[in-house]
């Protein structure tokens, strides 16, 4: 079944009718007119023509597609943003997996101090090792390591392995005595892990 709409002929017929009088009278004066006039009417109505296409149509388009194009290099920088970070995320998410202590193994500074000084062979020379508490550090372990009778290779050994593990591990406090008899070192130092 056809839908069919009631075209009401007479009233456009109606609302036609004064456009083509109005239409009709401006011919009959373009007819009348001189040719010197004729060309000026037709070069300016060719004028006003002109201007209404530039300006209605052209330069709102061309002003649009500057806008648009601003609108997507602005979109593709931020998407740019996005997968810069998403990189940036996805590589830090893999060193958390792959770091030392992400397999389950629990991170003590007791244990890394003791695997570093048996890593070094000086924990026979450990005098002692205690925690320290520190109102300063609420919240991060801290211990306190005396180790007599050591050498300067092995304490230099010693401050780079505290200084160079991938844990999140500083020295707080260091303090190096040199032995009279022998001209080995005494060192007691503080350390603090803020994991």
């Amino acid at each position: 079944m056809k839908l069919r709409i009631p075209v009401d002929t007479q009233r456009i017929k109606a609302l036609a009718l004064p456009l083509e009088q109005a239409l009709g009278k401006a011919l009959d004066h373009y007819a009348r007119l001189s040719p010197r006039e004729r060309a000026i009417v037709a070069s300016g109505s060719a004028f006003v023509a002109v201007f209404i296409l530039l300006a209605g149509i052209i330069a709102p388009l061309i002003h649009y597609q500057a806008s648009l194009e601003k609108s997507v290099a602005a979109r593709d920088a931020e998407l740019r943003k996005i997968y810069t970070m998403s990189a940036t995320i996805r590589g830090l998410q893999q060193v958390a997996k792959t770091a030392p202590g992400a397999g389950g193994k629990q991170f003590t500074l007791f244990g890394f101090l003791e695997e570093l000084a048996a890593s070094l062979s000086i924990n026979d020379r450990i005098e002692y090792m205690k925690p320290v508490t520190d109102s300063s550090e609420a919240g991060h372990e801290s211990v306190e390591v005396k180790i007599r009778g050591l050498f300067q290779e092995d304490l230099i050994g010693l401050l780079f392995g505290i200084e160079s593990t991938p844990y999140p591990v500083k020295i707080k406090h260091l303090t190096i005595r040199r032995q009279d008899k022998d001209g080995n070192i005494d060192v007691t130092l503080q350390v603090v892990s803020y994991g």
